[in-house]
């Protein structure tokens, strides 16, 4: 159970009541967001806990949803760009209201078609969920658990001298190589094996 709303997270929530839009859930400490009818099955039931993801929609409002976006918070993909315009461009992430890039998190124009390797960060100005292109600041180091022969899945990011760098687990700088490549890899590509 959650103390507290966590925007761009997985939180697991009480149903607290039902109304017309749908059904509102609520945190520990009190805090409600409403998860809307479309989400809504007939195994939900007030007093249930339920796993949900919460994210600003187009008024920047918090919403729930129970459909899994491609990345959360802190986390790095590569996602395909669906529009553009003066200020940004749009990303599908998986949920109804794409994620924006604003121009000024951009390296370089993103164009239609494209996938662009991003980090989903929440804006301090604005408070609102956001892709950049400025990955390496919220890299972390690899933790103590990754040990010889643990499992991780990693994105493929680029191709080296040494073999190719990755991102493991959305969260840690890695590097694959050459002589541990026993297939076809390419970038951009989600792969699964061992530290």
């Amino acid at each position: 159970m959650n103390n507290t709303l966590n925007i761009g997270e997985f939180n697991t929530l009480i149903i607290d009541r039902k109304t017309a839009p749908g059904l509102f859930l609520r945190s520990l400490n009190g805090e409600e967001v409403l998860l809307p009818n479309q989400y809504i099955t007939d195994l939900m039931h007030i007093g249930d806990t339920l796993d949900v993801f919460v994210y600003n929609d187009s008024e920047d409002r918090p919403v729930a949803t129970t459909l899994a976006p491609k990345v959360i918070i802190n986390e790095i993909g590569f996602l395909e760009v669906i529009d553009t315009n003066p200020i940004g461009a749009f990303l599908n992430w998986g949920l109804p209201k794409d994620l924006f890039v604003p121009k000024n998190l951009q390296k370089r124009p993103f164009n239609v078609g494209e996938k662009r390797l991003i980090r989903v960060i929440l804006d301090d100005r604005t408070q609102r969920l956001v892709a950049t292109e400025k990955i390496t600041a919220g890299l972390l180091p690899a933790p103590k658990t990754f040990v010889k022969n643990f499992p991780v899945s990693f994105i493929v990011i680029a191709k080296t001298p040494l073999g190719y760098k990755v991102i493991v687990d959305h969260l840690y700088e890695g590097v694959i190589y050459t002589n541990e490549v026993f297939e076809t890899i390419r970038i951009g590509q989600y792969k699964n094996g061992f530290v």
